[in-house]
């Protein structure tokens, strides 16, 4: 929250600074850009449930680790509106052991997962070194899940397809003629899912969302040329 809280305030002083300035940042027709993020996390956790008449009580460990990448590249094919594509990869992966004074069992879960994602993109200009953007967007994902009890393969492997179809805003600040940071804040739009079970199951889910959680404020740094 106070990291949302700060930028929320450089962006309003920005904002308020590009005012006494009658020069815009446009982004020329004929640019090129190449924009990147990625993100790593480690976790990790212990429980311990203390033994009663009816139960052993046991120790629960916990480690997650998640890494993304995503890649994206546009072109400015008119003053301050651009196509490009991203592209999106995705791994993740926790393990848990849970024993007592007689047993132990161990359980890992594996997901790893590819999307692509097209684009137009339009810029305002509103100040010599800043823009805001409205990003519409069509993205699809595939992600592969295995799940592993005591090193055994279990029969819930599964894999999920995911189409997202809506709109993000955004910031693009200019730290030079070339090199910019980019913020992009929440979405409005429609998304579809579908898991299939390797034991033949599946399920399907569709929704429309209006999503401003700070969990999707994403940072990236883009380059133009």
């Amino acid at each position: 929250m106070k990291t949302f809280l700060m930028i929320t305030a450089i962006c309003v002083t920005t904002f308020c600074a590009a005012q006494e300035t009658e020069e815009k940042q446009i982004i020329e027709k004929g640019t090129w850009n190449i924009t990147g993020n990625a993100s790593i996390n480690f976790s990790n956790g212990t429980d311990h449930s203390y033994p009663t008449s009816t139960f052993l009580g046991d120790t629960r460990e916990t480690s997650s680790s998640s890494f993304s990448i995503t890649p994206s590249f546009g072109y400015a094919f008119k003053d301050n509106i651009s196509l490009g594509v991203g592209l999106q990869y995705r791994n993740y992966t926790s393990e848990g052991t849970v024993s007592d004074d007689i047993t132990s069992n161990s359980s890992k879960s594996t997901q790893h997962g590819l999307g692509i994602t097209p684009y137009v993109r339009g810029y305002k200009g509103i100040g010599k070194q800043l823009s805001l953007y409205l990003q519409g967007e069509i993205n699809y994902f595939k992600y592969w899940n295995s799940n592993k009890l005591n090193n055994q393969n279990e029969q819930n492997d599964h894999k999920i397809n995911t189409v997202f179809i809506g709109i993000r805003p955004g910031i693009t600040y200019f730290l030079n003629k070339k090199l910019a940071m980019e913020v992009t804040y929440g979405f409005l739009g429609y998304s579809f899912s579908e898991i299939k079970y390797d034991a033949g199951n599946y399920s399907k889910n569709n929704s429309f969302n209006l999503n401003l959680n700070t969990s999707d404020l994403l940072f990236g740094v883009a380059y133009y040329f």
